[in-house]
């Protein structure tokens, strides 16, 4: 029916090609032009009442399809104005022996490939802001990106391998040799795609998330994880460098994570104290430094529930722990460092001294006991 139309149509036109200059290519420009303006008004007059309708609904999904539909709905009206007036005009086009119905094919799956992404992208983008922000799981915040990115190479794939057979290739003879170049690819990425399936375990497993504070066992690095990428995990310290740790090494070592199961942590503090100081006095004194300590900070969190005891006998000194809660990791720097200073405080007012490290030498000479000699005194000269 359609090839019956376009004939009429065709031999109505040839009968008024030679009184428009240029012939046959002008009518057939003009003819696309005209076309494409119809096709392109039709498509935007669609839009527009689907969007009018979409409007009054609560979900964000058709709005995104819309938004990712109008482009390819664009090149498929220009595709479609191109195709007809070729037809009409040119029914005997080719191009390296491939005709106007073969050509067009291909070029309407690669339309139609486009607009399958675009659909893909539009469930993504909505998903991405209607429902994984009311998850209580930050898996789909982490994992999306990737998984958006992987579908849509894809679904590029499978199009062009489409595209491909109806272009004559064997695709078996493709796929074999893609599987063999995929090896060599394989082996000679090892690392690199090591890098990658580990950092897809660190986001699938969630031992770390972007934001936590963590120390990697055995190594002096510590600090903030900013982004866990596809070969690395980048990583922010304490004092403000960068560091690019990769996911196998990531994956493969003991994490300790300071921000789980939440950010506030327990911090223990020891302080040495003299023997001849009775140790309920020097409780007394360490729980009024305490005090001083988190109301000059603000970082001590329920400070009644601390805890301070005596725990050790030392070599000149009793040992006494200050045990604490503190809202984040980052701030055990200053509240020690406030606590060393309203101790020194307390104890001065309280006469508790701390003592220096001192040791006594005793010698021995033929089973008898022998006081330390005095060094000799030099003489003035």
């Amino acid at each position: 029916m359609l090839n019956e139309t376009l004939a009429q149509a065709s031999e109505y036109v040839t009968q008024y090609e030679n009184m428009v200059p240029g012939g046959n290519v002008a009518i057939s420009l003009i003819s696309f032009v005209v076309l494409a303006i119809v096709f392109y008004t039709i498509v935007m007059a669609i839009i527009r009442s689907v969007r009018m309708l979409t409007s009054k609904t609560k979900t964000t999904l058709d709005d995104h399809l819309l938004q990712n539909l109008r482009r390819p709905l664009k090149w498929v009206s220009v595709l479609l104005a191109a195709y007809l007036s070729i037809l009409m005009f040119y029914p005997g086009f080719e191009v390296a022996g491939h005709g106007t119905d073969s050509i067009f094919l291909i070029l309407f799956l690669l339309a139609g490939t486009y607009t399958i992404n675009g659909i893909f992208s539009a469930f993504m983008g909505w998903y991405a802001d209607e429902v994984a922000p009311k998850t209580d799981s930050k898996f789909d915040d982490e994992i999306f990106p990737l998984f958006r990115k992987i579908g849509s190479a894809l679904i590029y794939v499978l199009g062009f391998t489409i595209i491909l057979g109806q272009l004559g290739v064997e695709i078996s003879a493709l796929i074999a040799v893609l599987g063999v170049g995929s090896l060599a690819v394989a082996l000679a990425l090892q690392d690199t795609l090591g890098n990658f399936f580990a950092g897809i375990h660190l986001l699938a497993d969630r031992p770390v998330r972007p934001g936590d504070y963590i120390k990697i066992d055995g190594t002096d690095i510590i600090g903030t994880i900013e982004e866990i990428g596809w070969r690395s995990t980048r990583i922010r310290t304490w004092d403000n460098n960068v560091v690019y740790v990769p996911n196998t090494k990531m994956s493969a070592s003991i994490l300790v994570n300071y921000f789980n199961p939440d950010e506030e942590m327990g911090y223990a503090m020891s302080f040495g104290v003299s023997y001849d100081d009775d140790p309920d006095k020097v409780i007394k004194a360490l729980w009024e430094a305490l005090k001083r300590t988190a109301k000059e900070t603000g970082k001590v969190v329920k400070v009644n529930k601390s805890t301070i005891r005596a725990n050790a006998f030392l070599d000149s000194a009793v040992e006494y722990k200050v045990i604490v809660k503190i809202p984040v990791y980052g701030d055990r720097f200053g509240v020690q460092g406030e606590l060393v200073k309203q101790i020194f405080y307390v104890f001065k007012e309280k006469g508790i001294s701390i003592p220096y490290p001192t040791r006594t030498l005793y010698m021995h000479e033929a089973g008898k006991e022998k006081e330390p000699q005095k060094p000799a005194k030099r003489r003035k000269r």
